[in-house]
């Protein structure tokens, strides 16, 4: 691509990795493809974070650049949207900072992308490992346990309502580190990570399903994904923090999708689809929250729905609240009657 236009861009967003990142910037040194730069975004690590991605400046030769934002924004989906607008590679690739890649990902992920012209390139099954910072051993894993793997790269079909299908059964994988990215697509069709603590990266997914003209899902694992108990998604909460972590990304998720599937031909010619599209999101959160939920009487689950939507800005907080309380009721003695 050229010195100014390399092929990759790796995204990196950075808060407090001190254990974990000095083996994902080694993973990415040791790369076949060397044609990428590396963008680390920092969100107001309070470790020694930055100063170890600063003693790699002069390892990755003019290809690493680092970017602090002035505010802690507490996820990485503002950090990898910076990270975009700074990118200048043909495609681009997000990975996380304490996970790492084996040395032919990169290559082979541009060699899919290339040799079938697509848009979207994302991997089926992925290594895991645990939180030793050099893992001893990977495991192999996969996405979605239920789905038959395939053993050739495969262009997914460009009917939307069957990609549909797949999203509401989570045969997509939502990670991003999964996906491998035209930049020029991201850019064209101003597909950004809302700004959610969580479950910003189903929102992008369904972003990009809608979308990408052309999609191949590879069988390759080419990603080392490391089971941090420290992460975000699996921090030890009380039942009250649990039920305020998962409501913001109900908010501000659904409020997302719609305003997207309201620019969409095909939503409004399929309501009850745009409908399916909001009741599985809001479902995958409340479904997330559900063991919080069953330490509170009805009466403290609207006090605390009531505080957080007012929080949100909403026009009727109350009323949602009321409606979230009463759905948990209607399913509790659901469950209750099977």
């Amino acid at each position: 691509m050229g010195e100014n236009f390399p092929k990759v861009s790796v995204i990196i967003p950075m808060y407090n990795a001190e254990k974990y990142l000095s083996v994902c910037l080694e993973s990415l040194l040791i790369q076949t493809c060397v044609d990428f730069e590396v963008i680390i975004v920092d969100d107001c690590s309070t470790d020694n974070s930055v100063a170890i991605a600063e003693s790699y400046l002069e390892k990755f030769g003019g290809r690493l650049k680092i970017i602090s934002l002035s505010a802690n924004t507490g996820s990485g989906a503002i950090p990898r949207n910076v990270g975009l607008e700074v990118a200048s590679g043909k495609y681009v690739y997000f990975v996380d900072n304490d996970d790492l890649l084996i040395d032919t990902t990169l290559e082979e992920l541009y060699n899919f992308a290339e040799e079938y012209q697509v848009e979207v390139v994302y991997m089926e099954k992925f290594f895991s490992c645990g939180e030793e910072p050099v893992p001893a051993e990977l495991n192999l894993s996969a996405w979605c346990h239920t789905k038959s793997f395939s053993e050739e790269p495969t262009l997914e079909t460009k009917n939307l309502a069957e990609r549909l299908e797949k999203f509401f059964s989570s045969t997509f994988c939502w990670v991003p580190w999964a996906k491998f990215l035209r930049r020029d697509f991201l850019i064209d069709n101003s597909i950004k990570f809302p700004p959610m603590t969580i479950a910003d990266d189903v929102v992008h997914t369904f972003k990009i399903i809608c979308r990408a003209e052309s999609f191949l899902q590879v069988p390759t694992p080419l990603y080392v994904h490391r089971e941090n108990e420290s992460s975000i998604m699996l921090k030890k909460r009380s039942p009250e923090q649990m039920i305020r972590f998962r409501t913001n990304p109900l908010i501000t998720g659904l409020e997302s999708l719609d305003e997207f599937m309201d620019g969409l031909e095909f939503f409004k010619q399929n309501p009850v689809l745009r409908l399916q599209v909001l009741n599985f999101f809001a479902l995958m959160q409340i479904d997330n929250m559900k063991d919080a939920l069953s330490f509170f009487e009805p009466e403290k689950l609207y006090e605390i729905f009531l505080r957080e939507f007012s929080k949100a800005g909403s026009s009727q907080p109350a009323l949602i609240a009321y409606l979230l309380v009463m759905n948990n009721l209607y399913r509790n003695e659901l469950k209750a009657l099977t």
